[in-house]
Protein backbone atom coordinates (compact mmCIF):
# COMPACT_ATOMS: atom_id res chain seq x y z
CA UNK A 1 0.00 0.00 0.00
CA UNK A 2 1.60 3.71 -1.05
CA UNK A 3 0.73 6.80 0.42
CA UNK A 4 1.38 9.79 -2.38
CA UNK A 5 1.33 13.45 -1.92
CA UNK A 6 -1.70 15.34 -1.98
CA UNK A 7 -2.37 17.00 -5.39
CA UNK A 8 -2.73 20.25 -4.04
CA UNK A 9 -4.49 22.05 -7.33
CA UNK A 10 -7.02 19.36 -7.15
CA UNK A 11 -10.78 20.70 -6.61
CA UNK A 12 -11.73 16.69 -5.55
CA UNK A 13 -9.40 16.28 -2.58
CA UNK A 14 -11.09 15.12 0.43
CA UNK A 15 -11.40 17.75 3.45
CA UNK A 16 -10.28 17.16 6.75
CA UNK A 17 -11.94 16.66 10.16
CA UNK A 18 -12.80 20.24 12.02
CA UNK A 19 -10.76 18.37 15.07
CA UNK A 20 -7.23 16.85 14.39
CA UNK A 21 -5.89 15.06 17.04
CA UNK A 22 -2.07 13.72 16.99
CA UNK A 23 -3.38 10.46 18.98
CA UNK A 24 -5.73 9.76 16.20
CA UNK A 25 -2.39 9.95 14.14
CA UNK A 26 -0.83 7.84 16.03
CA UNK A 27 -3.74 5.17 16.19
CA UNK A 28 -3.96 4.85 12.65
CA UNK A 29 0.61 4.41 12.79
CA UNK A 30 0.18 1.58 15.04
CA UNK A 31 -2.76 0.04 12.81
CA UNK A 32 -0.70 -0.28 9.57
CA UNK A 33 0.45 -4.46 8.89
CA UNK A 34 4.40 -5.61 8.70
CA UNK A 35 5.19 -5.08 5.70
CA UNK A 36 3.27 -1.98 3.75
CA UNK A 37 5.07 0.17 1.90
CA UNK A 38 4.72 3.53 1.85
CA UNK A 39 5.97 6.60 -0.40
CA UNK A 40 7.81 10.08 1.62
CA UNK A 41 7.29 13.09 0.56
CA UNK A 42 10.27 12.94 -1.62
CA UNK A 43 8.92 9.51 -3.27
CA UNK A 44 11.44 7.19 -1.17
CA UNK A 45 10.00 3.98 -0.18
CA UNK A 46 10.05 3.05 3.59
CA UNK A 47 9.12 -0.83 3.81
CA UNK A 48 7.65 -1.20 7.67
CA UNK A 49 8.94 -4.14 9.71
CA UNK A 50 7.37 -3.13 13.00
CA UNK A 51 5.50 -0.11 13.63
CA UNK A 52 6.95 0.03 17.76
CA UNK A 53 4.93 0.63 20.58
CA UNK A 54 3.45 3.95 21.87
CA UNK A 55 5.39 5.83 24.13
CA UNK A 56 3.76 7.39 27.31
CA UNK A 57 6.07 8.95 28.38
CA UNK A 58 8.35 11.78 27.48
CA UNK A 59 9.89 12.24 24.13
CA UNK A 60 8.62 10.45 20.55
CA UNK A 61 5.18 9.31 20.31
CA UNK A 62 6.61 5.76 19.01
CA UNK A 63 9.22 4.03 20.39
CA UNK A 64 11.20 0.88 19.13
CA UNK A 65 9.67 0.99 15.70
CA UNK A 66 12.01 -1.33 12.53
CA UNK A 67 12.00 0.02 9.10
CA UNK A 68 14.03 -0.49 5.70
CA UNK A 69 14.94 2.64 4.28
CA UNK A 70 16.97 3.36 1.97
CA UNK A 71 17.61 -0.25 1.60
CA UNK A 72 19.03 -0.29 5.17
CA UNK A 73 16.88 -1.87 8.64
CA UNK A 74 16.51 1.09 10.71
CA UNK A 75 15.32 0.56 14.43
CA UNK A 76 14.41 3.81 16.58
CA UNK A 77 11.55 6.25 17.41
CA UNK A 78 8.96 7.92 15.22
CA UNK A 79 7.20 10.70 15.75
CA UNK A 80 3.49 12.27 15.10
CA UNK A 81 2.50 15.33 13.90
CA UNK A 82 -0.80 17.08 12.65
CA UNK A 83 1.32 19.91 11.33
CA UNK A 84 5.01 19.40 9.64
CA UNK A 85 6.09 22.75 10.96
CA UNK A 86 5.09 21.09 14.56
CA UNK A 87 8.10 19.61 14.48
CA UNK A 88 9.96 23.31 14.95
CA UNK A 89 6.77 24.79 16.99
CA UNK A 90 7.62 22.13 19.84
CA UNK A 91 11.74 22.74 19.59
CA UNK A 92 11.88 18.96 18.24
CA UNK A 93 15.05 20.28 16.51
CA UNK A 94 16.28 21.67 19.89
CA UNK A 95 16.02 18.78 22.01
CA UNK A 96 18.37 15.80 21.92
CA UNK A 97 15.51 13.42 22.85
CA UNK A 98 14.33 13.54 19.20
CA UNK A 99 17.55 13.25 17.59
CA UNK A 100 17.67 9.25 16.86
CA UNK A 101 13.83 9.79 15.25
CA UNK A 102 13.90 7.69 11.97
CA UNK A 103 10.43 8.79 10.34
CA UNK A 104 8.22 12.01 10.88
CA UNK A 105 4.58 11.31 10.49
CA UNK A 106 2.42 13.76 9.61
CA UNK A 107 -1.05 14.68 8.66
CA UNK A 108 -1.14 17.71 6.28
CA UNK A 109 2.09 19.56 4.65
CA UNK A 110 1.72 23.47 5.66
CA UNK A 111 3.98 26.08 4.44
CA UNK A 112 5.90 23.68 2.09
CA UNK A 113 7.62 22.92 5.50
CA UNK A 114 9.30 19.53 5.43
CA UNK A 115 11.31 17.88 8.57
CA UNK A 116 15.20 18.35 7.14
CA UNK A 117 16.78 15.07 7.23
CA UNK A 118 14.37 12.82 8.81
CA UNK A 119 12.10 10.92 6.16
CA UNK A 120 8.60 12.47 6.21
CA UNK A 121 5.14 10.61 5.64
CA UNK A 122 1.45 11.83 5.09
CA UNK A 123 -0.98 9.88 5.92
CA UNK A 124 -4.27 10.99 5.32
CA UNK A 125 -7.85 10.89 8.14
CA UNK A 126 -9.63 8.70 5.15
CA UNK A 127 -7.01 5.65 4.82
CA UNK A 128 -7.85 3.60 7.73
CA UNK A 129 -6.25 -0.13 8.77
CA UNK A 130 -7.50 -2.03 11.35
CA UNK A 131 -6.02 -4.12 13.60
CA UNK A 132 -8.26 -4.24 16.41
CA UNK A 133 -8.48 -8.07 17.84
CA UNK A 134 -11.24 -10.23 15.84
CA UNK A 135 -11.52 -12.94 18.96
CA UNK A 136 -14.81 -13.17 19.86
CA UNK A 137 -17.46 -15.57 21.67
CA UNK A 138 -18.69 -17.22 17.61
CA UNK A 139 -14.67 -17.54 16.76
CA UNK A 140 -13.46 -18.48 20.15
CA UNK A 141 -11.76 -21.82 20.69
CA UNK A 142 -13.73 -24.07 23.05
CA UNK A 143 -10.38 -24.92 24.18
CA UNK A 144 -9.78 -21.58 24.93
CA UNK A 145 -8.78 -21.85 29.04
CA UNK A 146 -6.71 -24.80 28.51
CA UNK A 147 -4.57 -23.11 25.77
CA UNK A 148 -4.61 -19.98 27.94
CA UNK A 149 -2.87 -21.77 31.13
CA UNK A 150 -0.93 -24.60 28.65
CA UNK A 151 0.64 -20.78 27.93
CA UNK A 152 0.49 -19.77 31.61
CA UNK A 153 2.43 -22.90 32.74
CA UNK A 154 5.25 -22.51 29.90
CA UNK A 155 5.55 -18.86 31.15
CA UNK A 156 5.88 -20.73 34.76
CA UNK A 157 8.92 -22.89 33.78
CA UNK A 158 10.59 -19.67 31.91
CA UNK A 159 10.49 -17.75 35.70
CA UNK A 160 11.72 -21.07 37.14
CA UNK A 161 14.51 -21.66 34.53
CA UNK A 162 16.07 -18.47 35.23
CA UNK A 163 17.56 -19.34 38.42
CA UNK A 164 19.32 -22.28 36.43
CA UNK A 165 23.26 -22.32 36.91
CA UNK A 166 22.78 -19.48 40.29
CA UNK A 167 21.87 -22.26 42.84
CA UNK A 168 25.37 -22.85 44.19
CA UNK A 169 26.48 -19.26 44.37
CA UNK A 170 24.70 -17.40 46.56
CA UNK A 171 26.11 -14.30 45.98
CA UNK A 172 24.81 -14.26 41.85
CA UNK A 173 21.69 -15.89 43.05
CA UNK A 174 20.96 -12.52 45.24
CA UNK A 175 22.41 -10.60 42.40
CA UNK A 176 20.21 -11.99 40.05
CA UNK A 177 17.20 -12.44 42.37
CA UNK A 178 17.38 -8.26 42.99
CA UNK A 179 17.69 -7.57 38.95
CA UNK A 180 14.29 -9.30 38.46
CA UNK A 181 13.25 -7.45 41.31
CA UNK A 182 13.86 -4.40 40.25
CA UNK A 183 12.31 -5.00 37.06
CA UNK A 184 9.25 -5.28 38.32
CA UNK A 185 9.64 -2.53 40.12
CA UNK A 186 10.34 -0.26 36.89
CA UNK A 187 6.69 -1.85 35.87
CA UNK A 188 5.05 1.13 33.45
CA UNK A 189 8.43 2.92 32.45
CA UNK A 190 11.40 2.63 34.13
CA UNK A 191 12.35 -1.16 34.30
CA UNK A 192 15.27 -0.37 32.07
CA UNK A 193 16.43 2.24 34.12
CA UNK A 194 16.12 -0.01 37.55
CA UNK A 195 17.69 -3.07 35.95
CA UNK A 196 20.47 -0.66 34.81
CA UNK A 197 20.86 0.44 38.65
CA UNK A 198 20.58 -3.09 39.93
CA UNK A 199 23.53 -3.89 37.31
CA UNK A 200 25.63 -1.30 38.41
CA UNK A 201 26.02 -1.83 42.27
CA UNK A 202 28.19 -3.03 45.30
CA UNK A 203 26.18 -5.66 46.93
CA UNK A 204 28.80 -6.03 49.24
CA UNK A 205 28.53 -2.37 50.54
CA UNK A 206 24.86 -2.93 51.23
CA UNK A 207 25.81 -5.59 54.36
CA UNK A 208 27.12 -2.35 56.16
CA UNK A 209 24.21 -0.08 55.37
CA UNK A 210 20.90 0.85 57.49
CA UNK A 211 17.41 1.29 55.33
CA UNK A 212 18.14 5.10 54.99
CA UNK A 213 22.23 4.87 54.06
CA UNK A 214 20.59 1.84 51.55
CA UNK A 215 18.12 4.07 50.16
CA UNK A 216 20.42 7.29 49.97
CA UNK A 217 23.32 4.69 48.04
CA UNK A 218 20.68 3.73 45.15
CA UNK A 219 19.52 7.53 44.78
CA UNK A 220 23.55 8.80 44.72
CA UNK A 221 24.18 5.89 42.49
CA UNK A 222 21.39 6.81 39.66
CA UNK A 223 22.87 10.17 39.67
CA UNK A 224 26.73 8.57 38.78
CA UNK A 225 25.05 6.30 36.07
CA UNK A 226 23.01 9.53 34.79
CA UNK A 227 20.01 7.57 34.84
CA UNK A 228 16.92 9.15 33.25
CA UNK A 229 13.78 8.53 34.75
CA UNK A 230 10.50 8.41 33.65
CA UNK A 231 8.01 10.79 35.30
CA UNK A 232 5.67 11.80 32.66
CA UNK A 233 2.81 9.25 32.56
CA UNK A 234 3.92 6.84 35.37
CA UNK A 235 1.34 6.57 38.23
CA UNK A 236 2.17 8.44 41.91
CA UNK A 237 3.14 4.89 43.29
CA UNK A 238 5.03 3.52 40.35
CA UNK A 239 6.88 6.94 40.30
CA UNK A 240 10.98 6.56 40.69
CA UNK A 241 11.02 8.54 44.14
CA UNK A 242 8.16 6.35 45.57
CA UNK A 243 9.78 2.81 44.41
CA UNK A 244 13.36 3.62 45.36
CA UNK A 245 12.53 2.88 49.45
CA UNK A 246 11.16 -0.19 48.07
CA UNK A 247 14.41 -1.04 46.54
CA UNK A 248 16.14 -0.93 49.74
CA UNK A 249 13.77 -3.03 50.87
CA UNK A 250 13.88 -5.32 48.80
CA UNK A 251 17.65 -5.81 48.70
CA UNK A 252 17.17 -6.28 52.85
CA UNK A 253 15.18 -8.82 52.01
CA UNK A 254 17.11 -10.81 49.49
CA UNK A 255 20.39 -10.11 51.98
CA UNK A 256 19.07 -11.39 54.59
CA UNK A 257 17.53 -14.72 53.06
CA UNK A 258 17.69 -18.53 54.30
CA UNK A 259 18.21 -20.10 50.99
CA UNK A 260 18.10 -23.71 52.68
CA UNK A 261 14.50 -22.81 54.02
CA UNK A 262 11.43 -23.80 51.72
CA UNK A 263 8.46 -21.71 53.76
CA UNK A 264 5.42 -22.17 53.49
CA UNK A 265 2.84 -19.41 51.91
CA UNK A 266 1.93 -17.82 54.73
CA UNK A 267 5.33 -17.23 56.09
CA UNK A 268 6.61 -15.76 52.59
CA UNK A 269 3.56 -13.62 53.32
CA UNK A 270 4.66 -12.26 56.58
CA UNK A 271 8.24 -11.97 55.26
CA UNK A 272 6.87 -9.35 52.45
CA UNK A 273 5.10 -7.52 55.50
CA UNK A 274 7.73 -7.55 57.68
CA UNK A 275 11.23 -6.94 55.18
CA UNK A 276 8.58 -4.69 52.22
CA UNK A 277 6.30 -2.57 54.30
CA UNK A 278 6.53 -0.03 51.37
CA UNK A 279 4.80 -3.09 49.20
CA UNK A 280 1.41 -1.85 51.40
CA UNK A 281 -0.52 -2.13 47.89
CA UNK A 282 -1.89 -6.05 46.80
CA UNK A 283 -0.94 -5.36 43.09
CA UNK A 284 2.78 -4.69 43.35
CA UNK A 285 2.76 -7.56 46.37
CA UNK A 286 1.27 -10.31 44.48
CA UNK A 287 3.46 -8.75 41.57
CA UNK A 288 6.50 -9.55 43.38
CA UNK A 289 5.02 -12.81 44.87
CA UNK A 290 4.15 -14.11 41.04
CA UNK A 291 7.15 -13.34 39.06
CA UNK A 292 9.82 -13.68 42.03
CA UNK A 293 9.26 -15.18 45.20
CA UNK A 294 7.24 -17.92 44.51
CA UNK A 295 8.62 -18.95 41.01
CA UNK A 296 12.41 -18.90 42.87
CA UNK A 297 11.25 -21.28 46.31
CA UNK A 298 9.86 -23.78 43.48
CA UNK A 299 12.78 -23.52 41.68
CA UNK A 300 15.23 -24.16 44.89
CA UNK A 301 12.43 -27.13 45.82
CA UNK A 302 13.31 -28.60 42.07
CA UNK A 303 17.34 -28.00 43.38
CA UNK A 304 16.69 -29.82 46.40
CA UNK A 305 14.69 -32.73 44.87
CA UNK A 306 11.85 -31.86 47.01
CA UNK A 307 9.11 -32.23 44.28
CA UNK A 308 6.10 -32.02 46.37
CA UNK A 309 6.97 -28.39 47.50
CA UNK A 310 7.98 -28.28 44.50
CA UNK A 311 4.02 -28.97 43.46
CA UNK A 312 2.60 -26.73 46.49
CA UNK A 313 4.46 -24.01 45.24
CA UNK A 314 2.61 -24.28 41.62
CA UNK A 315 -0.46 -24.38 43.18
CA UNK A 316 -0.16 -21.52 44.94
CA UNK A 317 1.17 -19.79 42.21
CA UNK A 318 -1.92 -20.69 39.76
CA UNK A 319 -4.50 -19.34 42.90
CA UNK A 320 -2.65 -15.76 42.85
CA UNK A 321 -5.20 -12.85 42.33
CA UNK A 322 -5.10 -9.56 41.22
CA UNK A 323 -6.85 -6.90 42.85
CA UNK A 324 -7.52 -5.38 39.29
CA UNK A 325 -7.09 -6.95 35.54
CA UNK A 326 -4.30 -5.73 33.78
CA UNK A 327 -6.39 -3.14 31.72
CA UNK A 328 -4.85 -3.74 28.18
CA UNK A 329 -6.23 -7.60 28.41
CA UNK A 330 -9.72 -6.48 29.98
CA UNK A 331 -10.07 -4.36 27.21
CA UNK A 332 -9.43 -7.20 24.45
CA UNK A 333 -10.54 -10.47 26.14
CA UNK A 334 -13.84 -8.85 28.56
CA UNK A 335 -16.41 -10.11 26.09
CA UNK A 336 -14.79 -14.01 26.26
CA UNK A 337 -12.98 -14.52 30.07
CA UNK A 338 -15.30 -13.52 33.29
CA UNK A 339 -13.97 -10.06 35.32
CA UNK A 340 -12.65 -12.77 38.36
CA UNK A 341 -10.72 -14.89 35.98
CA UNK A 342 -9.04 -12.09 34.19
CA UNK A 343 -8.24 -11.39 37.75
CA UNK A 344 -6.05 -14.79 38.04
CA UNK A 345 -2.57 -14.19 37.99
CA UNK A 346 -1.84 -17.24 36.60
CA UNK A 347 -4.22 -16.42 33.72
CA UNK A 348 -2.72 -13.11 32.53
CA UNK A 349 0.70 -14.90 32.56
CA UNK A 350 -0.79 -17.27 29.59
CA UNK A 351 -2.57 -13.97 28.23
CA UNK A 352 1.46 -12.09 28.45
CA UNK A 353 2.64 -15.02 26.42
CA UNK A 354 -0.31 -15.12 23.58
CA UNK A 355 0.34 -11.06 23.12
CA UNK A 356 4.31 -11.67 22.81
CA UNK A 357 3.86 -14.48 20.43
CA UNK A 358 0.72 -13.58 18.25
CA UNK A 359 -0.94 -10.05 19.23
CA UNK A 360 2.40 -8.02 19.48
CA UNK A 361 3.63 -9.25 16.14
CA UNK A 362 0.54 -9.05 13.77
CA UNK A 363 -0.47 -13.06 13.68
CA UNK A 364 -4.07 -12.60 14.44
CA UNK A 365 -4.55 -15.28 11.61
CA UNK A 366 -2.69 -17.64 13.67
CA UNK A 367 -3.96 -17.06 16.95
CA UNK A 368 -4.47 -20.02 19.06
CA UNK A 369 -7.73 -18.78 21.18
CA UNK A 370 -9.28 -19.17 17.48
CA UNK A 371 -11.27 -22.40 16.85
CA UNK A 372 -10.03 -22.66 13.17
CA UNK A 373 -6.18 -22.46 14.78
CA UNK A 374 -6.35 -24.76 17.67
CA UNK A 375 -3.98 -27.54 17.84
CA UNK A 376 -4.17 -30.07 20.75
CA UNK A 377 -0.40 -29.76 22.16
Amino acid sequence: MKYLLPNISSRNQVSEPTNLYEIDLVKQWLNISPGTIIKTTNSSKITIINVGTRNKHEGPDIKDAILIINDKVVNGPVECHICTSDWYKHKHHQNPAYQSVILHVVRKLNGGIVTPIIPTVLLKHDIHFSNKCSLNSINKSSHLFNTIMHNSHNRWLDKINIYNGYHDNQKLLIKLLIINGFRILGAGGNSTQFMKLANNLNYDKFQYLTMQECEKYLWDTSLQLKIKWVRCGIRPAQQPQNRMKLAAELIHYFLHLDFNVLPSFSKVKSLVAIYLPSAAGKGIQTELLGNILIPFYAARALYFNKIEDYQNYYEIWNNLKLPNAYRKFAKRFGTILQSTQLKSFSLLQGLITINNNWCSKNLCHLCPLKEENYVNS
